[in-house]
């Protein structure tokens, strides 16, 4: 298949989930997450959920890490030139939709890429590879380009990887680990 029409078969998948599933899956995830953030990471860049999307809550994920002293940025997008600028957020941080409906930091400190230490990326679809389909805009793609090279790249899935190898972009940047409700995929 092609990335196309995997996004819109994932984004049809993804929409089928009722509440109760969702929150079900949600709460298998979260239980493995711990299990792919060593002890070195110190800030996480992490996407916040798009409802309308249905994506997978990180809220949660977010203030476990803020209990656990870890410091968090989400992104705020630049439509001009498809970029992300990493702000932190605190639990008392303003914030607002944009016109795609991300979630944004109001008023945040930009923080540099070079202290990121790892990144949770959206996806739609992985395979056993690591690579992953995001929206196709290309701009977390861009912006992993921008930080460290081990920053540890993270994706979560409602749904397992597909089972053939996504045809891959010169620019696309595989993850290190995708978690699932059932399982941890390391690459």
């Amino acid at each position: 298949m092609l990335k196309h029409e995997l996004r819109a078969l994932f984004l049809q998948k993804r929409a089928t989930l009722s509440d109760v599933e969702k929150s079900q899956l949600c709460d298998k995830i979260y239980a493995l997450f711990h299990l792919s953030i060593p002890d070195r990471v110190k800030t996480v860049h992490c996407y916040l959920p798009i409802h309308a999307k249905n994506e997978i809550d990180t809220w949660p994920i977010i203030r476990k890490m803020w209990e656990e002293n870890i410091a968090v940025t989400v992104p705020i997008m630049h439509p001009e030139d498809l970029k992300l600028n990493s702000m932190l957020i605190i639990e008392d941080t303003p914030l607002k939709e944009n016109a795609w409906g991300v979630t944004e930091p109001l008023f945040s400190k930009e923080v540099d890429e070079s202290s990121i230490d790892a990144i949770i990326l959206p996806l739609l679809a992985f395979d056993t590879f690591g690579n992953r389909i995001g929206y196709g805009k290309g701009y977390y793609d861009a912006y992993l380009k921008t930080l460290k090279k081990d920053v540890l790249k993270i994706g979560m899935s409602f749904f397992p990887p597909i089972d053939k190898k996504i045809n891959v972009d010169s620019w696309d940047v595989p993850m290190d680990y995708c978690i699932t409700p059932d399982r941890v995929f390391k690459f």
